[in-house]
């Protein structure tokens, strides 16, 4: 039997008979002190028997059988607990239960002092400090060894653990060690979180332990990613809380690289520096950078070449100098780079920088060195490290480095004084955060920026000392269906931090995404998805930063520069105002993924703030719940501001004062983000005031004009409340003069009254048009071979055949298939072929805003019954057709759609303005040929292969040039899988 494994079996034997003896009554001599607040309450006995932690409460229910050894050290191949030995209570707080308690005792060579106290609503944190009288070797600490008749789920990473979570109906307890590594092992009924400090101890010398932190968690009945969202909420909690985070504010940062002109070549990474703004060449370019980020409202900027790249003289420290006092003349925080296990930086390594310290590389089982890989645990390459960064940093001022190529594993250097294997990864994890928290000492504003490598190993607690975490570089590996390369990775990136918060339980406020436009191979350009990309990102966290934004900027017109400078200012500027409420992400709605909306929330109290993410190419009508889901309370009534895309305040279906503890549905058009904000109803309409229509509302000397606009053919239910007691509405009409329309183009603007009551009426406008097409949903469909399909003339256009609403997996009654939609799950459920188109999308069909003006005029009529309110409603659930799971390879598809507007004459908008036909599927593997006519003319068809994972794509086909016109197309699709 393995030494470990006996001690731990010897453990268990004494704290299971330490069990049988609670049920017992006490000795004589044992008292009882107990510990916490209302939600969780610990009970210790202490006494001639040692000291023990006796009971556990949260919100006063009993964790039944649950017991202690509140510590257990291994010193020299033998355990120490407080079990024996003497034990004296130093301090109580003197309240019941105590706030705090402070123990001191002796066992053989070891005095010890141990504290627990309340650190947060729920949660006890228990503080030891040791003392040997001889010199010895610390081998092993645990600070929670704990026998329980129900084991506990075990939260971890590759590398570590982070967390033991206890369950008992609706009740929890979560155990985790207040440091980046821990080991949690469970042998029988007994649970220890230990680390191994491997920390020689001197006569006399104090060790401080880290200290660990358990506390109640209130279970909600709801999972994601594998855990209750009440175990992420008190998880999420303990890591802001248990230290104070370093910045109270959002973290908007930039970097001085550029991709754009790269190529590999053995270990040549740039081709050329042509666009590079660095420290030593192409300084003008560094300059336009600075200068632009505060007009963007970028904070810190991190530049290249890093400290371990240079050599004397380049960069001349006279270029560093000049360079950081024209970025703090711009407000910009400014620092350099380093490459974490392998110091340098293979893009920026001009002179081949290298390190000759062979004794500091890892090494694997056989003794092998890991080229270029050095040891973190090894405290001479900590030391080195150090002392060149910190060093640079407080001469220049720097104020932010940036970490990249972070790879911890198990070593097996016997020379580097850490245990050989997993345990020293522990020696790894404490030499890093000595690194981050010496760097972090330069200045209160310092900022660590972590990049690629395994950094979410060691998820959630290096937030501690490092608050800035961008955890992979710009990467694709889901399939996600787009145009757009940009997009594709901020919804990559957003899954990821989704996913990471519910499995790593870190916090959203240490997240970043970097917006990073370095990659313009894209069917639909970035000029038409930088917003989404910025504001799916502040959905979930207050941080964002932009890489290669000056290169795009330099590419577009001066009226789009300016449009996204004064966009990114404004959010940048709105997220800094608010930062409190973005302090917890509330999340409703499903996951990221195929086929799901996202719905995420900030709120304190009756205020907040909510955001909508629709990715997919499909709108879908969605419930927004307005209670503690997203952080409001139960009780009250609120109005819904629309911040964007429409600054407008929201009709609702129920009226435009909605009920908090409800949930209204919302329509959440395809591909975009809604932003909005909850705030208290108003208690008193002191001027008119308009819902569901943007623009503004003015009275006039008889009634009100309505200043508006939409976008053609579009239409809008809208209500208009007046404060008491005013004349009512007799006629509303739509100003013909206002814009002035030409005779050969006029259009009618249809407008209604609806219902009018009391506090107002409800109106409905339709604008002048033609309505762009979106979203192709609606198609007949029939199982037909090719060569079939062709002699039946199908691709002229057919109107037999099933009529299906696509994708088929949306919004259906089998309980068995759910959102998002994997491929794994797809075939699971036993989706066939045709599942996986999910219809079609018109991306940038021709559309204008039209001006419109309303006049209502007021006077003496009769009132109607009934409220003011939106039409929208959840679609019922559907039947899942049986063409879903239909075996059949060969497919024909029609549907129709209107063109407003197609060029002609050959006076066509450069290819980035087309309008584009995009053809989403699923499971794409299974896809081998896709055919199209439209109007009879055959369609090019071609695949979006992402440059980031040439693996996956999406189909689409350009609409200019083809057999699409103005007015209806009828559009053909033969699919074979």
């Amino acid at each position: 039997m393995k030494r470990r494994e006996f001690l731990l079996n010897c453990t268990v034997m004494a704290l299971v008979a330490e069990r049988n003896a609670l049920a017992e009554s006490l000795a004589p001599a044992e008292q009882t002190v107990l510990v916490g607040d209302a939600q969780f309450q610990l009970a210790l006995s202490w006494g001639a028997t040692g000291l023990k932690e006796k009971q556990f409460h949260v919100d006063q229910r009993q964790f039944a059988n649950l017991t202690g050894v509140p510590w257990v050290v291994e010193i020299d191949g033998n355990e120490f607990t407080p079990e024996k030995g003497s034990v004296r209570l130093v301090s109580s707080g003197g309240n019941r239960p105590a706030r705090g308690v402070i123990f001191e005792g002796d066992v053989s060579d070891l005095s010890w002092r141990l504290k627990y106290e309340v650190t947060g609503a729920g949660r006890i944190t228990k503080s030891l400090s040791l003392t040997s009288k001889k010199q010895t070797v610390l081998r092993r600490i645990s600070l929670w060894t704990a026998t329980s008749e129900v084991e506990p789920i075990v939260a971890r990473t590759q590398l570590q653990d982070v967390a033991a979570l206890y369950r008992q109906d609706t009740r929890g307890l979560f155990v985790s060690l207040d440091f980046p590594y821990s080991k949690i092992e469970t042998a029988k009924t007994i649970t220890s979180v230990s680390y191994p400090p491997h920390e020689l101890l001197t006569g006399s010398q104090v060790y401080a332990c880290h200290s660990l932190t358990f506390g109640a968690i209130r279970l909600l009945g709801r999972e994601r990613y594998g855990y209750d969202e009440g175990e992420v909420a008190s998880m999420d909690a303990y890591v802001q809380q248990r230290h104070q985070p370093r910045f109270e504010r959002p973290m908007f940062c930039s970097s001085s690289i550029v991709n754009r002109y790269t190529q590999v070549e053995g270990d040549t990474i740039f081709y050329t520096m042509k666009d590079h703004p660095t420290l030593s060449r192409n300084t003008h370019l560094l300059k336009r950078d600075l200068a632009l980020l505060p007009k963007l409202g970028m904070e810190y900027y991190q530049v290249f070449p890093g400290v371990f790249d240079w050599v004397p003289d380049d960069p001349s420290p006279k270029t560093v100098e000049e360079l950081m006092s024209f970025a703090r003349g711009q407000g910009v925080r400014m620092g350099d780079y380093s490459g974490a296990n392998y110091l340098f930086c293979p893009h920026y390594n001009e002179y081949r920088n290298s390190l000759n310290r062979p004794e500091w590389l890892m090494q694997d089982k056989n003794g092998k060195s890991k080229k270029g890989l050095f040891c973190f645990g090894h405290p001479e390459f900590v030391k080195y490290y150090r002392e060149t960064v910190v060093a640079t940093c407080r001469r220049y001022g720097f104020e932010i480095h940036c970490l990249d190529f972070l790879y911890l594993q198990a070593c097996y250097a016997p020379s580097h004084g850490h245990p050989l294997g997993a345990d020293g990864v522990y020696h790894q994890v404490k030499g890093l955060v000595d690194l981050l928290e010496a760097i972090n000492s330069v200045s209160p504003q310092m900022m660590t920026w972590s990049n690629s490598g395994n950094w979410k190993e060691l998820l959630p607690k290096l937030a501690w000392s490092n608050p800035n975490l961008y955890l992979t570089d710009p990467f694709i590996n889901t399939p996600w269906q787009g145009l757009n390369m940009t997009r594709l990775l901020d919804d990559a990136r957003r899954e990821q931090m989704v996913s990471l918060h519910h499995t790593h339980f870190l916090p959203y406020r240490f997240f970043t995404n970097c917006q990073y436009f370095f990659s313009q191979n894209s069917v639909v350009p970035d000029i038409r998805n930088f917003e989404y990309g910025a504001l799916s990102t502040l959905a979930v966290t207050p941080n964002l930063t932009l890489a290669e934004i000056r290169p795009w900027l330099d590419r577009l017109s001066s009226f789009n520069q300016e449009r996204v400078i004064q966009f990114y200012r404004r959010w940048t500027d709105f997220v800094h105002q608010h930062y409190e409420f973005w302090k917890k992400t509330y999340q409703a709605g499903e996951n990221p993924g195929v086929g799901a909306v996202e719905i995420y929330g900030h709120a304190i109290g009756n205020r907040g703030f909510v955001f909508v993410i629709n990715p997919q190419y499909w709108d879908r009508t969605i419930e927004i719940p307005l209670d503690d889901t997203l952080g409001f309370p139960g009780t009250g009534q609120c109005e819904i501001s629309e911040l964007y895309p429409v600054e407008r305040l929201r009709l609702t279906p129920q009226g435009p004062i909605a009920a908090f503890g409800t949930r209204v549905p919302i329509t959440v058009p395809a591909q975009e983000v809604v932003v909005l904000e909850v705030r208290p109803a108003p208690l008193k309409i002191e001027a008119a005031r308009m819902y569901g229509l943007q623009g503004t509302i003015d009275q006039t000397s008889h009634g009100y004009l309505i200043k508006t606009q939409g976008a053609q053919g579009r239409t809008e239910r809208f209500a208009v409340l007046f404060p008491p007691g005013g004349p009512t509405i007799v006629s509303v009409s739509v100003r013909p003069d206002i814009p002035s329309q030409p005779k050969r183009h006029s259009a009618p603007t249809p407008l209604k009254l609806l219902n009018q009551t009391k506090q107002g009426v409800l109106l409905e406008v339709t604008f002048r048009r033609d309505s762009a097409p979106k979203g192709l949903r609606e198609w007949r469909v029939e199982p037909c071979e090719f060569t079939k399909g062709i002699d039946s003339n199908r691709p002229l256009g057919f109107t037999d055949g099933a009529a299906l609403k696509f994708p088929l997996f949306v919004n259906v009654q089998d309980s068995f298939i759910h959102l998002p939609l994997t491929d794994t799950l797809a075939d699971k459920v036993g989706l066939g072929p045709l599942a996986n188109f999910c219809g079609a999308y018109v991306d940038n069909a021709f559309s204008e805003m039209q001006e419109t003006w309303i006049e209502l005029k007021t006077g003496e009529a009769a009132l109607q019954g009934g409220i003011l309110a939106s039409k929208e409603k959840v679609t019922p659930r559907r039947p899942l057709h049986p063409f879903a799971k239909h075996t059949g390879k060969s497919w024909w598809l029609q549907s129709s759609f209107h063109l407003p507007f197609m060029y002609t004459i050959g006076a066509e908008s450069a290819f980035e303005d087309h309008p584009i036909l995009a053809l989403p599927q699923i499971r794409q593997k299974q896809l081998k040929e896709i055919k199209a006519w439209i109007n009879g003319t055959e369609l090019k068809v071609q695949r979006y292969n992402y440059p980031r994972e040439r693996k996956l794509g999406c189909y689409y086909a350009d609409l200019v040039g083809s057999g699409a016109r103005a007015g209806k197309n009828e559009l053909v699709i033969y699919l074979q899988y």
